[in-house]
């Protein structure tokens, strides 16, 4: 494995969590009308920041699916040092109803 692939692998190892696990790389946003791969890029990349993170800028926002309830997509972040990697995002509504983001390096369930 390529140094570069391993340093953005651990900058990019946060997973889906079960639910009695700490979720960092979820957080709770605004709830808007229209919710597409491009309008939530800027959420993914403060929740990123927040995880020690510095993603610069997510390129090629592409759309997996999309439903009422959960929007999956994907795009190619560029993190700080200039090294970039595919990132998996979504959008989804949790069971109270609270509209969260989370990514991962990995395509998420």
């Amino acid at each position: 494995m390529s140094r570069t692939y391993a340093v953005l692998m651990g900058l990019f190892m946060l997973t889906a969590c079960g639910p009695d696990e700490p979720a960092e790389n979820v957080a709770s946003v605004e709830a808007t009308q229209v919710r597409t791969c491009e309008s939530i890029r800027d959420d993914v990349i403060r929740i990123a920041g927040q995880n020690g993170v510095n993603v610069v800028k997510i390129y090629d926002p592409k759309t997996i699916s999309n439903t009422p309830k959960k929007l999956d997509c994907t795009g190619r972040a560029m993190v700080s040092s200039g090294q970039e990697a595919t990132i998996f995002y979504r959008s989804f509504e949790n069971a109270d109803g609270d509209r969260l983001v989370q990514y991962s390096e990995q395509k998420m369930d």
